[in-house]
């Protein structure tokens, strides 16, 4: 058979144009958002301001949860029909706590700020008997304004976050914004009798630690023996001081404390006090947002938030906290913007872009959020409502379904070592052969299963097993049908393929709801393919082409090339920006295919041709970057932005990324239930390559395309657990097509060996 030389390259090429082109969102960058953000949903529209826009209230009230506004819609009523709602996705570094939530909404980009928020004050304030400012002159050598608030932890913040691997800047907003001109003030603190607790320093705050305007002291509090400690916020003098002290336009950052004062004082109450409590705070924040909606200005915009998830003593689960905003140009409807291009979900790192966006002050390459943008329904609260159940649902059964998944995996492996190397046991076999196509077939069970209603975990679990049992049947029933033992893997492996990649083009409604797919209240990915179904992906690709091929050995030179167009578009689907959006899945697909694609085509693998082979695969990485990089700013994927702060960082960047990946690989191999089934896959092929003698060989000879596929799914999980930072996740569910196939056809080797 002649060699592939400069042919498999050219029509890559000429692919890549022509999808670059036809496909929404080329290059030229006339389409500023991707092609689809959810089925039945209009498309999101930048939020247009005024082109003289006033001031930006940002009022923070941690510990909000979106039943509290769900189950209180009448008091939060005029802001949801006179603006727009969203949950919040939350991200830090280091451990998730207030201080973090709030530096990181300040820096744009995740940030650890742990202990900080005991460090902001009032320059007047004293400190062990000393004025403030003194203290601040003292840690830092610079002088601060009388009337200014300061972190006087920023030189430890700085440090704390030298390494930071997102190369976050502390206090970037309020110095971009003092930097333009605009004023930044800051009011309200969560202090107890005991403690200072003033997190909003660290989001308002620039990079010095100073903002010029505010009070965070004694004066945003008052006296109030009825209420939990004693203290509690002055609501109607923080509402004076908002509306006035600010004289220009800018940033006014407020924090409402109260239920972060609750949730610290919640182990001395009881649970009816503590609610009781809660729902008496709720009324308060919900009028002087009220009240400060019915006298800003018309060209003011309002933005209220819970930086902070989660809570020991909230009234649910509080995994995604409510964002709502109105004002200037925002019409009712939902929240989303390009970072996760997911109707009604906005990320903590948005807000600050967003700000700029209102002033119009260019966004730096550090800021690693978009400018929140909105998708005009009606009903919005209650479609919030049933994205926030459906959510909570996968979020709490993707635990216990995909460890109880795992584990059978486990098994199955080793009953199929236990029946391949101990004779006789053919009861074990068929037994095994079915088990092994329904391990094959959840994965597209799992992506099928957000087509079917499903109110609680049983009836989940139910139906992903009725899915997996009903795609298993009609295997055998054709399987009985063919009489050849290809089938099964090339109509199961296949349709898994041909099922992502439809979900891909269609924007991924399937793949954003799947159990196996991620979850944006962990926050690791919103859109693309993510590592899970990327390792699929390739797996089920690669398998199901190759035993295709095997099982039509006599047509092979007339399927040989569709088989190659057929990795080609699967893997521009994989790494272009307005699809699949996975740098490590394009490096593992473009090196997978092209050495599965040269065994088939009978290419040796020396030296050489792995050469040319990483060569191409680099030439593939650099035309998709190259291309991401050069849409539009707001256009952009991660890989386009992730491009643009190396080019701004230097080569320092590149290593900060390397160490994230190596880091997030190292901790997820050590702790992750998907490192025992990538291990024990490996062990079991490396077995098979000893014992039983000569089956392998035997293997190969039989099945010689499907063989070599077998190489190239090996090939997909070392690389892919390269070069992604969760690779160990990749790689187990490549080999999900990898191993049980190759069992499957040693048990029946070894089941017709012994009939004979």
């Amino acid at each position: 058979m002649k060699k592939p030389r400069i042919g498999f390259i050219v029509v890559f090429l000429v692919l890549h144009l022509f999808f670059s082109f036809l496909l929404p969102g080329n290059a030229m960058g006339q389409e500023k958002i991707p092609p689809v953000y959810g089925l039945g949903l209009p498309e999101p529209k930048s939020i247009n301001h005024a082109a003289e826009p006033g001031n930006v209230y940002v009022i923070t009230v941690n510990r909000l949860t979106l039943p509290d506004i769900f189950n209180n819609e009448e008091l939060f009523n005029r802001i949801i029909n006179n603006g727009a709602v969203g949950l919040m996705s939350s991200s830090v570094e280091g451990s998730n706590n207030p201080d973090s939530n709030f530096a990181s909404i300040g820096a744009g980009a995740p940030i650890n700020a742990t202990g900080s928020g005991a460090w902001g004050v009032n320059a007047g304030e004293s400190i062990n008997g000393m004025p403030a400012q003194d203290v601040y002159r003292q840690r830092t050598g610079l002088s601060a304004p009388e009337n200014a608030v300061l972190q006087l932890d920023i030189a430890r913040l700085k440090h704390l976050n030298q390494n930071n691997r997102y190369s976050a800047v502390p206090g970037y907003l309020g110095t971009l914004l003092q930097n333009n001109g605009f004023g930044v003030q800051v009011l309200g603190n969560a202090d107890t009798k005991d403690s200072r607790h003033r997190h909003a320093v660290g989001l308002a705050m620039n990079r010095t630690g100073i903002i010029p305007e505010g009070d965070v002291g004694k004066g945003a509090v008052l006296q109030d023996n009825a209420f939990p400690g004693g203290i509690r916020t002055d609501y109607a003098r923080l509402l004076d001081l908002t509306l006035t002290a600010n004289n220009n336009s800018g940033l006014t950052v407020v924090e409402l404390g109260d239920l972060e004062r609750l949730e610290r004082l919640g182990a001395h109450l009881e649970a009816n006090v503590l609610q009781a409590q809660r729902e008496e705070s709720i009324k308060r924040i919900a009028a002087f947002i009220d009240g400060l909606l019915l006298r800003m200005d018309k060209h003011d915009l309002l933005v209220v938030v819970s930086p902070t998830p989660r809570g020991d003593y909230l009234p649910s689960t509080n995994y995604l906290t409510p964002v709502l905003i109105s004002g200037n140009g925002v019409a009712t409807g939902i929240l989303t913007s390009p970072t996760t291009r997911r109707p009604g979900i906005i990320k903590n790192t948005d807000l600050a872009p967003s700000i700029l966006n209102y002033y119009s002050v260019a966004m730096p390459p550090l800021m690693y959020g978009r400018p929140i943008q909105l998708i005009a329904v009606d009903n919005p609260v209650d479609r919030l409502s049933a994205l926030y159940e459906e959510l909570e649902l996968i979020y709490q059964a993707r635990p216990p379904v995909l460890r109880n998944y795992v584990l059978i995996q486990l098994i199955l492996v080793i009953l199929s070592l236990a029946a391949i190397l101990a004779p006789g046991r053919n009861y074990l076999m068929l037994v095994l052969k079915p088990l092994l196509l329904a391990v094959m077939s959840v994965p597209v069970s799992l992506l099928l299963l957000p087509l079917l209603p499903h109110a609680s975990l049983t009836s989940l679990v139910i139906e992903l097993v009725a899915i997996t049992a009903g795609i298993v049947a009609a295997l055998h029933l054709w399987l009985k049908q063919s009489r050849n033992e290809l089938d099964p893997f090339i109509l199961i492996s296949l349709f898994t393929s041909l099922c992502i990649v439809v979900d891909l083009l269609l924007g991924a409604p399937l793949q954003k709801n799947s159990l196996l797919g991620y979850d944006p209240i962990v926050g690791a990915r919103y859109y693309g393919i993510g590592n899970e179904y990327m390792g699929v992906l390739l797996g089920s690709t690669i398998i199901g082409t190759t035993a295709l091929l095997t099982r039509l050995s006599g047509k092979t030179k007339k399927i040989l090339w569709p088989v190659g167009i057929y990795y080609i578009t699967t893997l521009y689907i994989i790494a272009a920006p307005q699809l699949g959006t996975n740098v490590g899945g394009s490096i593992a697909g473009a090196g997978s295919f092209m050495v599965t694609f040269l065994l088939l085509w009978g290419v040796r693998l020396n030296l050489k041709t792995l050469l040319k082979t990483a060569a191409t695969v680099l030439f593939f990485l650099l035309t998709i970057l190259t291309y991401d990089m050069l849409r539009p700013l707001e256009s952009q994927s991660h890989i386009g932005r992730t491009v643009n702060l190396i080019l701004q960082g230097g080569p320092a960047e590149i290593f900060n990324i390397i160490a994230r990946k190596l880091s997030m690989n190292i901790k997820l191999i050590k702790y992750t239930i998907w490192s025992r089934i990538f291990l024990a896959s490996l062990a079991s092929l490396a077995i098979l390559f000893y014992r039983p003698v000569g089956v392998m060989q035997q293997i190969s000879c039989q099945y010689t395309y499907m063989y070599k596929g077998f190489i190239g799914v090996v090939t997909a999980s070392v690389l892919a657990l390269i070069f992604n930072d969760s690779g160990i996740v990749a790689a187990a569910t490549a080999m999900i097509f990898g191993a049980p196939p190759l069992l499957y056809l040693v048990i029946r080797a070894q089941r017709l060996g012994h009939e004979r």
